[in-house]
Order: structure tokens, then sequence, then C-alpha cells
């Protein structure tokens, strides 16, 4: 998979060929003064073929099995969210 970078600027210029190269596979990253702020990929890529990508440019390692879903140990029954419970303790600190 090829990765482009570009400037915010250069995309506003030239948003019809960078989308064109989209529409080949290629994947477009975008910077805002020298960093990443963004990425434009093709649609319909698939969880496995994604992580294949990746494998081969060294990512990730995977040892090819079936990626197999995760089931969380716990649940909450509550009706406070975790999330929101643990950002109310960070803003005590």
């Amino acid at each position: 998979m090829n990765e482009y970078e570009i400037s915010l600027t250069e995309l506003r210029k030239r948003l019809g060929l960078y989308l064109s190269y989209v529409e080949d596979g290629m994947i477009i990253r975008i910077t805002k003064r020298g960093n990443v702020i963004g990425r434009i990929i093709p649609e319909g890529k698939y969880l496995e073929e994604r992580t294949v990508d990746l494998v081969k440019q060294g990512v990730i390692h995977w040892g090819g099995k079936p990626l197999t879903p995760w089931n969380p140990i716990a649940r909450n029954k509550g009706s406070v969210l975790l999330s929101d419970l643990v950002y109310d303790e960070r803003r005590r600190i």
C-alpha cells in the first residue's frame, strides 16, 4: 500500500488529483505545519486486508490466524458510566 504525505495547502489546491490517487488505493497523509493531522484512505478496506498491509509495512506482527471477537470481562450494570467516574476522579487530582 502506497502512502503519500502532503500539506493541507497542497490538498486544497489539487484535491481532485489526490482523490484520484485514493481511488487507485493510495493512502494520503495530510500535514499542517509539519504535523500529520489526518489521513484519507480508500473506502471498503476490510480488517484483515488492512492488517496484512500493516504487517507488510512492519508496523505490526500477526501470526496469520483469523481475528477472534473480544468478549468483555465485565459489563456495567449501573446508571453511571465508568468513563464518567474516571473523568470525575481525574478532575479531583
